[in-house]
């Protein structure tokens, strides 16, 4: 779709009365920008509301009410113009209060392993992915509430997902992502699985006890244990959990470029490495 077509469509929403609702990642926003928008209109709705989220929820996404603005002048507001921190846009007769509250339950779904995680439902790489899989349950559910879902592609361009157009939403279900999905979106297991067995093992690892800033936290020392060079997914579990153990480790152990050495030579899993070097 064209932006000629946006625009047809959000002048069509404005003539029906219907709502214009805009999804904002305000963590992408410059922080003047951030923070005069966290402290603007009141009827503006963060969508991270669970407990787990609370330090996340002004960097997070929020549903912002633009059903008076011009589509141009959207467009160019500092809070959309270039859909950096805009990630997509609503037409719905749901109200504020409704769809918010089914956004946020959005935010969550499940695996095959039955794992709980967040995922960035109202991103522009991930709407369209949850949208093409209406063979399964939750699709009805999820689009709904909703007409249209326009989500910025390439320059001037967009996707226009089509909704069931309910006035609120269906009964919850949530959202199931297989294998196929699982795939598609990219996402990587090891932060999830490794935040959820720490949380039960080691809680004392963590320096929050936000579970969005918690897996942020395992993140950053996988990431850390790539940036290694390690690759095997037991290696960089262990690396990841030694240092959230020891924020100093590898670089307080002497023996790191060694273990590091004989883990690629010798094809050695970096446990058996380190317990050797060790004793």
């Amino acid at each position: 779709m064209t932006k000629s077509d946006a625009a047809k469509a959000w002048g069509e929403a404005q003539k029906n009365a219907q709502s214009i609702f805009a999804i904002v990642e305000i963590g992408l926003l410059p922080e003047p920008s951030r923070l005069q928008f966290v402290r603007a209109d009141p009827s503006r709705r963060p969508l991270m509301v669970q407990p787990e989220f609370a330090e996340l929820r002004n960097y997070g996404p929020w549903l912002v009410d633009v059903s008076h603005m011009d589509f141009e002048a959207f467009l160019a507001h500092e809070h959309f113009t270039g859909c950096t921190a805009m990630a997509s846009w609503i037409r719905t007769n749901c109200s504020t209060d409704k769809l918010a509250a089914h956004l946020s339950d959005a935010l969550l779904a499940k695996n095959e392993a039955g794992e709980v995680l967040m995922i960035r439902s109202y991103a522009p790489e991930v709407v369209p992915m949850l949208h093409a899989r209406d063979d399964l349950s939750w699709h009805a559910w999820l689009f709904g509430p909703l007409q249209e879902w326009w989500v910025p592609a390439e320059e001037d361009q967009w996707h226009c997902l089509k909704g069931l157009n309910l006035e609120k939403p269906g009964r919850y279900e949530p959202i199931f992502l297989d294998g196929k999905l699982w795939t598609d979106m990219e996402i990587d297991p090891l932060p999830y699985s490794l935040t959820t067995e720490l949380e039960k093992e080691a809680p004392e690892v963590f320096a929050s006890t936000c579970h969005g800033a918690r897996l942020k936290q395992v993140k950053e020392a996988l990431d850390a244990g790539r940036s290694e060079g390690l690759t095997d997914a037991e290696d960089v579990t262990l690396f990841a959990t030694l240092r959230l153990m020891n924020p100093k480790f590898p670089e307080n152990w002497p023996m790191w470029t060694q273990a590091k050495e004989r883990t690629f030579r010798e094809k050695l899993p970096l446990g058996i490495v380190i317990q050797q070097l060790s004793d």
